[in-house]
């Protein structure tokens, strides 16, 4: 066994053990906790980023040495292109699937997240919630919402097509775990396919297996339409 996935409790680091879980890989699991509430020393130890998630591949079939990477989006090319035989993605031979495939796995990390982060900014304890700059805010994050839920309404299924793709398993984490974070409620008539599709990735074995072991036995993914906040973010007195 030589790739070794690391995961940050309660990160967007969960999408990588998910990806592997769905592709029925072999591979080292090494979970971190925070430390009171952000990367401890463990993880800062891997990568300069300092942040998870962070993947070893030691040594790598493509270059005989060590890699070590932490972003995201290039862990999950990687993977699937390196131990996925090309699962999972879609290249221009998949035709139609090729381009939306290719913009909603960007979305995710380019736009949707931090959008969301956005709003915790604008949304925080001395800002004006009457103020222009939260309005617009708000106002870009709910026309996200709307694009994602046109696309699941043309698709009926997934970002890509009628099949799971790495472009929801970039997306969904931001409408899941992240809103433990910033408890944003999704709609359930606006926002009726979204959580039809919350609910589909809910219901895949992989999914589930993933999210017991980033969390445990007992965690419960934020799938319905409301969020709270998780008791470790919560402000202690």
């Amino acid at each position: 066994m030589v790739l070794t996935l690391h995961h940050l409790g309660l990160s967007q680091s969960e999408r990588i053990i998910w990806l592997a879980e769905e592709l029925g890989l072999d591979y080292k699991y090494v979970h971190h906790k925070r430390d009171p509430m952000f990367s401890p020393q463990s993880i800062k130890d891997l990568h300069p980023a300092g942040t998870a998630p962070v993947m070893e591949d030691d040594p790598s079939p493509v270059t005989g040495s060590k890699v070590v990477i932490a972003e995201t989006g290039a862990i999950v090319d990687y993977i699937i292109s390196v131990y996925g035989n090309g699962r999972l993605a879609r290249t221009p031979k998949d035709g139609a699937e090729y381009a939306p495939y290719l913009e909603w796995f960007h979305f995710g990390n380019g736009s949707l997240q931090p959008t969301l982060f956005r709003v915790m900014m604008a949304r925080g304890p001395t800002s004006d919630p009457k103020s222009p700059v939260v309005a617009r805010t708000v106002a870009k994050w709910e026309h996200q919402l709307d694009m994602m839920e046109a696309r699941l309404g043309e698709t009926g299924a997934y970002l890509a097509g009628k099949e799971l793709t790495a472009a929801d398993v970039m997306n969904i984490c931001t409408l899941t775990t992240m809103r433990g974070f910033i408890p944003v409620e999704l709609d359930t008539v606006k926002n009726k396919n979204i959580l039809a599709w919350l609910e589909r990735v809910g219901e895949r074995p992989a999914y589930q297996k993933a999210m017991k072991k980033c969390e445990g036995e007992n965690f419960k993914p934020i799938l319905g339409p409301k969020a709270e906040v998780f008791d470790i973010f919560k402000p202690r007195i």
